[in-house]
């Protein structure tokens, strides 16, 4: 597979965001809104090249939703660093592409080398934005919180990410734990726009043990959400810190590239 195949609008996008069964932060349930996982993401990051603007990104993301995009790919999305907050400024986006599985993706990113457009559009493009495929990172999301995200909010939305590592002796039981706690606190604060999370545990020899996502409608959005935890959250905060030792947050201007629904 070429080292272009993925592209990206990093001025309005960068990345938005899988374990073995004993890494589970929580099981499957199909009857609740919570308790959602895992569900299967891979992320890339990307950099401008020589023909980077607004107008040939935009024509790019616009040609790409044209491809013969897999039916395993559920949703492809992307993160822009806010300068001044976040230690990724210098990677110009991510792009984050969730599938039906792993196994769905393996074989679909050699059903997409093999077709002929994509290869074209691959081509063309590799001047607006290059992202590196040698360095695919895999991992396993769940969103175990209830969700005031509605399909429209996913166009554009605020992206926190915290990059966590357990303490020792803490393992994803006490995170568990602390999650229920966490979304006893979101039901009794409700946000005052939309809002939910997810927790991402790592496929390969990461950094990190885990990344915690809070996604906001917007800016201001969060701007209240973190108001309000400073105000009244301080004792679940201690917990968590209790579990882990978390790093951030980087923040994100965050958007839709495909959605099968909306293409």
């Amino acid at each position: 597979m070429k080292k272009n195949i993925y592209k990206i609008y990093s001025f309005f996008f960068l990345l938005l965001l899988v374990s073995c069964a004993e890494n589970e932060v929580v099981e499957t349930n199909e009857t609740e809104e919570s308790n959602i996982g895992p569900f299967y993401a891979e992320f890339l990051a990307c950099t401008a090249g020589p023909d980077f603007s607004q107008e040939n990104v935009a024509s790019m993301v616009a040609s790409f939703n044209e491809l013969n995009i897999s039916e395993s790919v559920w949703w492809v999305g992307g993160y822009a660093p806010i300068q001044g907050q976040n230690k990724y400024a210098g990677i110009n986006g991510w792009w984050e592409i969730d599938w039906e599985s792993k196994e769905a993706a393996e074989a679909a990113w050699k059903e997409w080398a093999a077709d002929e457009d994509a290869m074209a559009w691959d081509e063309s493009t590799n001047s607006i934005i290059d992202c590196d495929t040698s360095n695919i990172l895999p991992w396993n999301y769940y969103t175990p919180g209830a969700s005031t995200m509605e399909a429209d909010d996913w166009l554009s939305f605020t992206t926190s990410t915290f990059e966590c590592n357990f303490n020792d002796g803490k393992t994803t039981d006490d995170l568990r734990a602390n999650v229920q706690e966490f979304n006893k606190w979101v039901e009794e604060n409700p946000s005052p726009g939309a809002y939910t999370y997810a927790i991402y545990l790592p496929d390969y020899d990461a950094e990190q043990d885990f990344l915690w996502l809070n996604w906001h409608g917007d800016m201001a959005t969060k701007v209240a959400g973190d108001k309000s935890w400073a105000e009244t959250g301080q004792s679940i905060q201690a917990k968590f810190d209790e579990t882990a030792t978390c790093t951030g947050p980087d923040v994100y201007n965050s958007g839709q590239i495909y959605a099968p629904q909306s293409s």
